[in-house]
């Protein structure tokens, strides 16, 4: 069996293919234009295969990050020379035509790779007609990735691990892109916000200086939950309609109030207490985040998040144990 299973059906026979060299402008500068067909081509990397960042591409790491299977995450910010971010409302940031977000998944344990193996490379970038999505599919030898096309549907990896065993990824289609992004309030950029900001970027990426993050946990368990749904479930659970989309909030200064003995409201997933002070198993956040994903699962909510979690967060069990049991 092939090492790398589905990735290779993926891939495609368009791997015979090389990049063409040398030509033109960078889509980089004008993202008007399609996405290229090979990641090397956008003019985001001065080495693809080394991911390291061309010319004005800052890397960033927002301090509570989105879990998905373990992945490593390599994140790039773009802004046009000259251009800022609109910090003027503290929790809707405007960003300018042409900003560039970029976010690399790698693995460091994959059959017959050294170090970490990039899986794919998911690019959000601003038109002035809105947000658009790309997402490029590594090749098995780490050296270029592709443009999955136009429309893509998801589909699921089965990657080989060293110890011998397997490990799925989920490469999103477009349409989960904008089921988690275009949900968030604001614009759709996820992880670049006021409650979720990497201190490390300077300052003159803001037309004003970003307002203070939300006020501490009670508790350093209490903490790690926020951190947790600040990470994973806040672009979603803010609180506020977005379309035919509504939710209570997730958000650091809503937590407690809105979660603890308060029962679930949603249609569509299982009915109990959000959360019950002292017990984390008979708690619906609980069920959703953990329960529904062990084996033999038969209740009736469904999997939160839903969407990049084909193995749980190790950490989020004893996290939401903790907080829960410590009200």
């Amino acid at each position: 069996m092939d090492r790398r299973l589905v990735v290779m059906a993926v891939w495609l026979a368009a791997c015979a293919a090389e990049p063409e060299s040398g030509a033109g402008a960078a889509w980089i500068d004008d993202v008007e234009a399609p996405p290229p067909t090979w990641l090397s081509e956008t003019g985001l990397f001065a080495d693809v295969q080394a991911l390291e960042p061309a010319e004005g591409l800052l890397p960033y790491a927002p301090p509570s990050p989105l879990w998905t299977n373990g992945s490593g995450k390599h994140r790039l910010l773009y802004l046009p020379p000259g251009a800022r971010i609109d910090t003027s409302t503290p929790d809707a940031w405007r960003f300018p035509v042409g900003t560039v977000l970029v976010k690399t998944f790698t693995y460091g344990d994959l059959e017959g790779q050294d170090g970490e193996a990039p899986v794919e490379t998911r690019l959000l970038f601003r038109r002035r007609d809105g947000w658009a999505y790309a997402l490029y599919h590594w090749g098995v030898d780490g050296a270029e990735a592709r443009l999955v096309g136009e429309r893509w549907p998801g589909r699921t990896l089965r990657l080989a691990t060293a110890d011998g065993a397997a490990r799925e990824h989920t490469l999103p289609g477009l349409l989960d892109c904008q089921a988690c992004h275009e949900t968030n309030r604001g614009e759709a950029v996820i992880g670049l916000s006021r409650i979720n900001l990497d201190a490390r970027l300077p300052a003159t990426l803001f037309t004003q200086a970003p307002a203070p993050p939300t006020p501490a946990g009670r508790t350093p368990a209490e903490q790690t939950a926020m951190d947790f749904f600040v990470g994973n479930c806040v672009h979603c659970h803010h609180g506020e309609t977005r379309g035919e989309n509504s939710s209570f909030s997730l958000l650091p200064e809503d937590l407690v109030a809105s979660t603890v003995n308060q029962p679930t409201e949603a249609s569509a997933s299982g009915a109990g207490i959000r959360v019950i002070p002292g017990d984390a198993e008979g708690s619906a956040i609980f069920e959703a985040v953990v329960k529904t994903r062990r084996d033999g699962y038969r209740g009736e909510f469904k999997a939160m998040p839903p969407l990049g979690w084909d193995e749980i967060d190790p950490t989020v069990e004893s996290a939401l144990r903790e907080w829960i049991g410590g009200l």
